[in-house]
């Protein structure tokens, strides 16, 4: 059976322009950088965090460093331009704090990488979540790192400011974070980086960020969501998200918050605005403006249509019900020939929350109902079962083709 993308709104991503790589980065040692997550500073630069960075520009090449940080501006056309980088020089992006680059047999004492997750701003202060890699991608534990003066110097916060790999299920490894002035407390989304996951819910106050323990899980449980509760997905069935991003939005009176990011079941980087971090994210919108090119000689990043494409940070300054207003930090890594292994920029269009129809609703999960009919056709106990739901769906797709939304 085919399955027509009946909820995504007609907002394509373009492309902007390329934010690491020669004759942009390469002058503060980023020749080769991913990841890319944003925020505006205290002092008003954009602080951009990335990930797994080499001197030249192609993966695995010389002084291997993560996470590192470049700081910038945007200009008047949007761009993102490096003014220096973070860290302890503002002439090279040196890795934040010292730790040893290890490999099977781990003779060194060391790990993987440390990456990065998300960084978030709370008044004066930068926080920054990172997963402590053993044998990609393997996590062996995450934790939160803190910096008083805009992204230059950064301590950890102690041993309470660390989350086991395992916990809620594996679920809270890869984060995303954002402050709400509105009630004073931080939201956090997270992923299972490992393997991609749905999404789960917390919150914690910003003094109590570093304190494992003050973290209150968002779950449904005796027919009701409550906060206290071990955290529920919040995402529909069969949706895997590994990188995500979750920003407040605001422009004037009207807030939205934007989650999104690499949604590997979509096969692209995917995006719903919601009323609140409590909204209900299955009944709002999702759209894809990147999608995965099927290999790399049917890219048209014009289109939207990126090889090996992940990460989708929102940029700071995006707009929502702007044409192109929302910027995103799209990673791009050719792991056969290590280059592009680089950070782009692009922009798209977000509409301000709108709940989605019930159509729509219904027409985006039913990949995944088919997917896991797929799953379970070959058991012969279930044959007849199989049969019957497959012709239900299809009837589901038939009316909701003609509009009328009854099987």
């Amino acid at each position: 059976m085919m399955w027509k993308r009946r909820d995504q709104p007609d907002s394509g991503g373009v492309k902007v322009g390329d934010l690491t790589g020669p004759h942009l980065s390469t002058r503060f040692g980023v020749g080769a950088a991913d990841l890319g997550t944003m925020v505006e500073a205290p002092n008003g630069d954009i602080v951009a965090v990335f990930g797994d960075t080499y001197r030249e520009p192609r993966a695995g090449s010389a002084d291997w460093r993560s996470p590192v940080i470049l700081v910038g501006e945007r200009d008047s056309a949007g761009r993102v331009q490096w003014k220096h980088a973070g860290g302890p020089d503002p002439d090279y992006a040196r890795q934040l704090w010292p730790y040893i680059h290890d490999s099977p047999p781990w003779r060194n004492g060391g790990f993987s990488t440390v990456i990065p997750s998300d960084i978030l701003r709370v008044g004066d202060d930068l926080y920054l979540h990172v997963m402590v890699i053993k044998g990609f991608p393997t996590v062996q534990w995450t934790e939160i790192w803190r910096s008083e003066d805009n992204g230059v110097t950064w301590g950890h916060m102690g041993p309470d400011a660390t989350f086991a790999a395992d916990l809620h299920h594996g679920l809270a490894q890869s984060w995303a974070w954002d402050f709400n002035p509105d009630d004073g407390w931080v939201y956090v989304i997270s992923t299972a980086f490992q393997s991609g996951s749905g999404m789960i819910l917390r919150a914690v106050r910003p003094s109590d960020i570093g304190n494992r323990d003050a973290y209150f899980g968002w779950g449904f449980r005796d027919g009701t969501w409550a906060w206290g509760n071990e955290p529920t997905v919040i995402t529909p069935d069969g949706e895997l998200w590994r990188e995500t991003t979750f920003r407040r939005l605001s422009d004037g009176g009207r807030v939205g918050w934007v989650l999104g990011g690499y949604c590997i079941s979509d096969r692209g980087l995917s995006y719903r605005v919601l009323d609140s971090p409590l909204d209900d994210v299955q009944r709002r919108t999702k759209a894809t403006p990147i999608t995965q090119a099927g290999d790399w000689s049917n890219e048209d990043h014009p289109s939207g249509v990126v090889a090996q494409a992940y990460g989708g940070y929102i940029v700071p300054g995006s707009r929502l019900d702007v044409p192109n207003g929302i910027g995103l930090s799209v990673s791009q890594w050719n792991t056969t020939t290590h280059w592009p292994y680089r950070v782009m920029q692009f922009a798209t269009t977000l509409s301000s929350p709108g709940t989605a129809s019930t159509d729509a609703v219904l027409a985006q999960r039913l990949p995944h109902w088919v997917a896991a009919l797929d799953a379970g056709s070959a058991d012969p106990s279930v044959t007849q079962e199989v049969s019957d739901a497959r012709a239900a769906l299809e009837r589901l797709r038939s009316a909701l083709d003609s509009g009328t939304g009854r099987p």
